[in-house]
This record gives structure tokens, sequence and C-alpha cells, in this order.
């Protein structure tokens, strides 16, 4: 927007918590897991309830509680399946839970059969796919970096594309302001959202002759 506004949004049908980790998926809709309903450490109540956000209608969904208690210390990280792993965490124990969201139930998933290991801004590169002809979304998800309940590294943005033969043409990001440089998940999803197995792309800043 020309003119960025904070706007509310539904609040968490589960309640305020702390600790939470919010995990962006593959369709952009962010997953929350984890956390602590009181805030003070001397008094834990859990919260076991996954809940799911969505940025298109403003809504949240309530999905299968995790568990284990994931809290302080907790991580959640999307997998390259498109699943997001859940670990850690005061009482948590030590080990994990994989967790697969509701795109994952929609039928076929389609899938890449090639694309590049590297690109630059401001370029276009081509993946290839049997089922370009069903590809409604084009997603590019930054690899994971996270701790305490923040994601440092989280950048989630959907790519132009344009069908081609043997698969699609995609429009890599216009600059390091919308993607930092760095290593990224390309994710294709079909109608019905669901998303394919991601393939990893390094995004790279031009070379500078000296």
């Amino acid at each position: 927007a020309a003119t960025p506004v904070w706007t509310p949004v539904a609040r968490m049908p589960m309640g305020g918590r702390r600790d939470v980790t919010g995990t962006i998926l593959a369709d952009g809709q962010v997953l929350v897991t984890g956390g602590q309903k009181e805030i003070p450490y001397t008094k834990i109540t859990p919260s076991y309830q996954t809940e799911l956000w969505n940025p298109a209608t403003l809504n949240w969904t309530v999905l299968a509680p995790e568990p284990a208690f994931r809290s302080y210390h907790s991580i959640a990280i999307l997998l390259p399946d498109a699943r997001v792993l859940s670990a850690g965490g005061v009482g948590g124990g030590a080990y994990g839970d994989i967790f697969s969201p509701p795109y994952l139930f929609k039928g076929p998933r389609p899938t890449i059969t090639s694309a590049p290991t590297t690109t630059g801004y401001n370029s276009a590169f081509f993946v290839g796919t049997p089922d370009a002809a069903s590809v409604t979304q084009v997603t590019f998800i930054r690899l994971a970096s996270v701790t305490h309940g923040f994601n440092e590294s989280q950048r989630f943005t959907r790519l132009n594309f344009s069908v081609t033969a043997g698969g699609i043409n995609v429009s890599a990001p216009s600059g390091p302001t919308l993607a930092p440089p760095g290593h990224y998940m390309l994710f294709i999803l079909n109608a019905n959202g669901v998303p394919s197995v991601s393939k990893t792309i390094r995004l790279d800043l031009p070379q500078v002759m000296e």
C-alpha cells in the first residue's frame, strides 16, 4: 500500500499466549504452535492447541493439538515437504513432532522435476513440471533460523510465472528489499492449494567487478 496502516484482525480462538512460534506455510498461511497462557514462568499453563491464521480472510482456524508442551527454547520450522517440525521447549522433551497442514489432504501434489540451484534478482528461470497447466501459485520462502519463539529469517514472496512447454517460467524477486540474499524453498501450488515438495534455490546478489 502507498500508505501502510495497521488493521485489527480476529483474536486467536484459544486466547492469548506467550512463547509461541509462528511458521509461514507453503501457501502463505501462518501456523501458530506452542506457548503458554500465563505470563510468569512460576505459573505454567501449557497451550497445546495449534491455530492457523489465514491472511486472505483474516480469520483463525483451530487445528489438532500438539502432543507435547512447546514453550521457551522451542522451535518450529517449515520442512521442504511442506510439513512443520515442532521441537524442544521447556517440558517438551528431547524429541520433535511433525505436523501435516490441511493442504496436504486436498488431493494429489504437483511435482517439480527440475529447477536451478541459483538465480539472481530481476531474472527469469525455468521450473520443470508435468503439472504446469494446474499451477496457480509459486511461492518463495527463506530457510528458517528460529529459536525462543522467533524466526529471524522468515520471508515469504509470491512469484509471477507463465506456463511454457514442459513447465513454467518464473520471475525472481526484484531486489533484496523484498527478498534478502540467501537460500529459499520454491513451492508450486495447484488450484486446490496443494503444494509440491520444494526445491532449494540460492538467491544471489550481482557480482561486482573491482
